[in-house]
């Protein structure tokens, strides 16, 4: 578990959070943090997208700090493999390759500064 500093960057009154170096998440890693207060994950897709979200799936709460997994450039839950985009849309694909939309997953907006992962909080959640 990582508690992020606010540093001096703010947009409005919502500060930037310094959470993890950005090596800490390579391609295809998912990582918990506890940011503002907030259990969220971030993690990187196959080609490198940086994305942060609540930790929790919106289908049955399952931490996807420990029940997600990327796989190419969406992350998912293994508990029920609801799949989420770097955007927050929630899927489900079907046996027979068909995607419904599921629950979309609240993000954060997360940005890299100078070798560091750093998250918005407040009311960047969408």
């Amino acid at each position: 578990m990582v508690r992020g500093r606010a540093t001096d960057t703010y947009r409005g009154s919502m500060p930037w959070i310094d959470v993890l170096a950005s090596d800490d998440v390579e391609p295809g890693a998912v990582v918990g943090v506890d940011v503002g207060g907030e259990r969220c994950v971030l993690w990187r897709s196959a080609t490198g997208i940086l994305a942060a979200c609540d930790a929790r799936c919106p289908h049955q709460w399952s931490d996807l700090a420990h029940e997600g997994v990327v796989d190419g450039e969406e992350l998912v839950c293994l508990t029920h493999f609801w799949r989420f985009d770097t955007a927050g849309r929630g899927s489900k694909v079907s046996m027979t390759g068909r995607r419904d939309p599921k629950g979309d997953v609240p993000r954060l907006d997360v940005r890299e500064d100078g070798g560091r992962i750093q998250v918005q909080v407040g009311d960047s959640r969408g």
